[in-house]
């Protein structure tokens, strides 16, 4: 049987005459502590325990699994998530939306991390599909289109991110660099096909790689959600 989500299992109650020594938030905020400072790995019950003083059995009564703890500290962070405000262009709000999601992976790394082992779901993570659901509402697509395109955004971002970690130079320095290189290669003479692509859509060293990542996610977009 499925372990139950720590959504859907209240937080413990004080015992009589006794409170509890930590509450969710408390452990939470203290597990995003190690994790800002040295990584997700360094994240344990163990460590976390030790960082609120209190030995590692003590935070059992509020979680089952380590899992119950990065779920706890994905929702805590996207309590922080501050969203992009409507400009009555859902499309072009849907798309600075998923932009923005990707500078707030980036400042957290050890979130980025997190969903690269676990599916990040939890009332704040709803709270952000709930928006972007709302700002599709006007599109005819059934819901469960709706629900596969934000899928598809959500990953797009999700495996940008990763990349980024894992390479750590994707800047748009980095980009003006593999721009040069390629147009290098096209015209060589011995990569025709390449020259023919190049000379229809030139790679522009001016466009930074938010702006391009911005256009791909509208390209998605589109052809998911195409205009009636």
């Amino acid at each position: 049987m499925a372990r139950e989500l720590i959504w859907l299992r209240p937080a413990p109650r004080a015992g009589v005459g006794r409170p509890a020594e930590w509450s969710r938030d408390q452990i939470t905020a203290a597990a995003i502590a190690v994790a800002q400072a040295d990584g997700l790995t360094a994240v344990s019950m163990r460590r976390v325990a030790a960082e609120l003083g209190a030995g590692a059995s003590s935070l059992y009564r509020h979680l089952a699994t380590r899992d119950d703890l990065l779920d706890l500290m994905v929702d805590h962070a996207f309590a922080e998530y501050e969203p992009v405000a409507d400009t009555g262009d859902w499309r072009a709000d849907v798309v600075a939306e998923f932009v923005r999601l990707l500078g707030f992976l980036r400042a957290r790394p050890w979130l980025i991390d997190i969903t690269t082992i676990r599916p990040a779901l939890g009332p704040e993570v709803i709270r952000f599909l709930e928006r972007t659901l709302g700002r599709m509402s006007a599109h005819p697509a059934s819901g469960a289109t709706k629900m596969e395109t934000y899928g598809v955004l959500t990953g797009l971002v999700q495996t940008h991110a990763q990349q980024e970690r894992r390479g750590g130079v994707l800047d748009d320095d980095f980009v003006a660099t593999q721009a040069a290189f390629l147009r290098h290669m096209a015209f060589d003479g011995d990569h025709p096909h390449l020259a023919a692509a190049l000379s229809e859509s030139l790679i522009s060293v001016e466009e930074s790689l938010d702006d391009r990542f911005g256009r791909i996610l509208a390209l998605v977009l589109g052809a998911l959600l195409p205009q009636s």
